[in-house]
């Protein structure tokens, strides 16, 4: 690798990584969006049935109040990425693995570039 991309691979990385520390003091900052001061969550988990959320309305309540019904899954979090939004969450994870092979695909280093390369060395000498 040339000392020109070396420069540049390593001036994005620090970038990077100063966007995620910036973002990440920014967050810690920040006021908390649930503090669960309201939840009992030891008693959500011990019996989600029993649990009182009359407060939920529309597709929340749905969710809510029919997840072990309509699903196999004990957690909520849980019956609503992989069964409500399951085919979301499969696309999503194909888009994440296009990505990854795109970029294995650009970045990788081919037998037959080293030999050209090489080829053209000798030739120049």
């Amino acid at each position: 690798m040339s000392a020109g991309k070396k420069l540049f691979l390593t001036i994005s990385l620090v970038i990077l990584l100063a966007c995620g520390v910036y973002t990440a003091i920014l967050m810690a900052g920040s006021e908390p969006t649930y503090d669960g001061a309201e939840t009992d969550v030891v008693a959500l988990y011990e019996n989600p049935q029993d649990y009182d959320n009359t407060n939920a309305d529309g597709v929340a309540s749905i969710i809510v109040n029919e997840n072990l019904d309509k699903t196999a899954a004990e957690n909520v979090v849980f019956s609503v990425v992989f069964n409500f939004r399951g085919y979301d969450t499969m696309g999503e994870s194909f888009i994440l693995i296009a990505a990854i092979a795109g970029s294995l695909v650009i970045l990788r280093k081919t037998a037959g570039m080293q030999t050209e390369s090489a080829e053209g060395k000798e030739e120049e000498a």
